[in-house]
Parts: structure tokens; sequence; C-alpha cells
């Protein structure tokens, strides 16, 4: 019985963090975005109700991430199943990068696999009910398509050598990014300007609007050797950056040198 109330209080204590950064992340963003409304990437808005939808989904499809990587780190840290992690500096980064290279790779693949079309219907046409994506919607999804993308966090603590921590802190890099790429601005700037692997939120805004491109979610060298970027993706990141930055730069300006 102890050890159940161990699995619970850590998948709670790993709910709680999630939330609390998903929370935080979205205000932030959201108020980023305030006063450079002319460089939204698109023009329509999504409405209201489809914002509160995504909202309350978000809240519990975190709450489906939180068991997967609760149990894992339970299983790694109480039955000492899984690989010992690298210790010092230098593995502990070499395996934070392992990791956001291994999770970018199961990523692009499930994601391709669940746009396919036995499987999309059934388990991810919920997420692209939004077109518009908002800050919000980033896991607005349902338990299976939670169970695709998201079992990497229970699958990472028994087969990579990888410390909890480590794991713990790239599931919240990728809770940060996912909600930038889903904010409607371009706020990557010069970091993910091509030829730069990073993606762009320009990147995931247009696998909202063209549905069969741009699968991966950390890096676009997947993408580009499957051939699945859509093809003016350089081309219109290099524009939202621009445009992000000349209006960013406008409404710096005070009033009398406008």
């Amino acid at each position: 019985m102890e050890q159940v109330f161990i699995l619970l209080g850590t998948i709670a204590g790993v709910y709680a963090v999630l939330v609390a950064t998903y929370l935080a992340s979205c205000l932030v963003v959201t108020r980023l975005n305030r006063g450079i409304e002319a460089a939204k990437i698109q023009a329509r808005a999504t409405t209201p109700v489809l914002v509160r939808r995504d909202r309350r989904q978000s809240l519990l499809s975190l709450a489906g991430i939180a068991a997967m990587f609760g149990a894992g780190q339970w299983t790694y840290g109480t039955l000492g199943w899984g690989f010992a992690a690298p210790t010092g500096i230098i593995g502990t980064v070499a395996s934070a990068l392992a990791s956001l290279v291994l999770f970018d790779a199961w990523f692009y693949w499930f994601h391709r696999l669940i746009h396919t079309r036995p499987l999309y219907p059934r388990v991810h046409q919920w997420h692209h009910m939004t077109v518009t994506p908002v800050v919000w919607s980033n896991n607005s999804d349902r338990l299976v398509d939670n169970l695709f993308l998201q079992s990497y966090w229970l699958v990472a603590h028994l087969l990579f050598p990888v410390a909890p921590a480590v794991l713990l802190a790239h599931k919240l890099y990728d809770q940060v990014t996912g909600i930038i790429g889903h904010s409607g601005w371009e706020h990557g700037g010069r970091w993910c300007w091509p030829p730069s692997p990073l993606v762009a939120v320009t990147h995931h805004d247009q696998h909202h609007r063209y549905f069969r491109c741009n699968y991966a979610t950390h890096f676009t060298w997947w993408d580009r050797l499957m051939g699945t970027l859509h093809p003016e993706h350089d081309a219109e990141v290099k524009s939202n950056i621009r445009r992000t930055e000349t209006v960013r730069c406008d409404a710096t300006l005070r009033p009398t040198e406008r």
C-alpha cells in the first residue's frame, strides 16, 4: 500500500508541475502577443467556444501525461528498473540532448502514423478541430492520442539512460515550446531562421492549416529528410519573423517618433 501512495504522490506532483507550467506559459505568451496583433500568422480567429474546449481538454490530457511520466519515474526510482543515468555535467547534458533527439523522432513517426486514414478520425481529429491554434490548444487531445505521442515519457525512464530530473526538464521544455508553437505569432526569432534545425511557430501553424506536412516537434530535419516539410515553409518562416520584428520595432517607438 505504501508503494501505491508513493506512485499516486509522484503522479500528483508531476501533474501539479505540468499544470502550473501550462497556465503560466499560456498567460505569459498571451501577454507577449499583445501589441503585435498585426504580425499574427493567420487572419482568422478561433471562436471562444473552441478556446474553452481546448483549455478544459488540455487540463485532462495533462493528467494522462502525468500518469505516464509518474509511473515511469516511480518504476525507475522505486523498483529500480531501467538503466543507470550518466553522472557529471557532460553526461547529464549529453543525455538531455539525446532525449531531445529521441523524442523528436518518436513524435515525428507516431504523429505521421495517427494522420493516416484508418487512425486519424479515431485518434487525432479532435486536436485538428482547431484550425487556428491558440496557446490553450497545445494539450487539447484525447487519451488515445496521448498514448501514441506522449507515452515516450513512460518508456524513456525504462529504456534510455536518462535521469528522471533530466526527463522532467525536457518535458517542461517541450511544454513551453509547444505552447509557443500553438500561439499564432512567430516568436522563434533568428534562432529558427532557416536553415536552423529548430522549429519555428510557423512550422506547426502550417501543420494545422495544411494537415499533411510538418510532423516534427523540436527539429525540422525529419520533415526535410522525409519530404514532409511544407514547400513554402522556409520562405514563410523568414517572412513571418521579419514581420514580427518590424511590428515589434514599430510598437516600441514613442508616438512622436512614429
